[in-house]
């Protein structure tokens, strides 16, 4: 693995890349409250066939804060990615990084090979299909928490014990479903990330994306449990097929928000993962 950084339009975004340099290249996009280390053990374990690349978006991880933080701006750094990266690829996105990806998928975007979603975001730009998902009411209590940290000048593990410690829908705590690394990745991910980020309401940070345009590069969407914290809920799905009819959609039922982070899901992500770099 080696750290890189690319220089978009005076922005410098922090990535890591994996694998060898003729091998196909995949790219790796984080959610809203995360950064690129989340996708570490993913590229790690893809890096023996395939070319990876991990993004930090503006304003998260070790890439530079920014003075605007909107769809068109996340997706923005992707393509300053996939420019740096030069040929057509693979991308996988999750949350923020789903709705990133979906909407290179409705371009012609030469650089784009296929799109993977995971559950994305892609309605939180309509107020009344963002209060169909538990999103407001956990945003809300994110920022406070956020807020709290930061005033507190608490240390990283102050932040661990956050992340670990907060309850997960299916039951238990987050440590009871996902490995140490992947809680300390989201607390210091969160104990990084820019403030602003969060200063807009969602409607307004999505108020570029337009879901009623198709995705013209072939696009699968894995969606999760609406019970379990989903940010793609149920009738997302009806939403999504009357413009996209013939979408490969699945549907990951009893997953939370995580599915590539957790235990109880990581298997059946790993075989879609496959299947979607093998044949998308």
């Amino acid at each position: 693995m080696n750290d890189i950084t690319i220089d978009h339009a005076g922005l410098t975004l922090a990535a890591s890349v994996y694998g060898r340099p003729d091998a196909p290249p995949v790219l790796l996009l984080h959610g809203i409250s995360n950064s690129r280390d989340v996708w570490y053990d993913w590229a790690v374990e893809l890096s023996d066939r395939y070319r990876v690349y991990a993004l930090d978006f503006r304003g998260h991880g070790h890439s530079a804060r920014a003075g605007s933080y909107s769809i068109a701006d996340y997706v923005s750094d992707a393509e300053a990615t996939l420019a740096a990266i030069g040929v057509p690829t693979r991308v996988v996105g999750h949350s923020l990084g789903g709705v990133v990806a979906g909407a290179l998928a409705q371009r012609e975007h030469p650089l784009v090979h296929s799109v993977l979603m995971l559950d994305p975001a892609w309605y939180f730009g309509d107020p009344e299909e963002f209060h169909r998902t538990v999103y407001p009411q956990r945003f809300a209590l994110l920022i406070g928490l956020i807020t709290r940290l930061r005033e507190a000048k608490a240390p990283l593990d102050a932040w661990y014990a956050a992340v670990a410690n907060t309850p997960h829908p299916a039951g238990g705590i987050f440590a009871d479903h996902m490995a140490h690394r992947q809680i300390l990745s989201h607390a210091s991910a969160l104990q990084r990330q820019d403030p602003a980020c969060w200063a807009l309401p969602m409607r307004d940070v999505f108020a570029s994306l337009d879901t009623t345009q198709p995705f013209v590069r072939p696009t699968r969407l894995i969606r999760c449990d609406t019970a379990l914290g989903a940010a793609f809920v149920d009738e997302h799905a009806a939403l999504i097929h009357a413009v996209n009819p013939s979408l490969d959609m699945t549907h990951y039922v009893g997953s939370d928000h995580f599915p590539q982070r957790t235990y109880a899901f990581a298997d059946r992500f790993r075989r879609d993962l496959g299947a979607f770099l093998r044949d998308g």
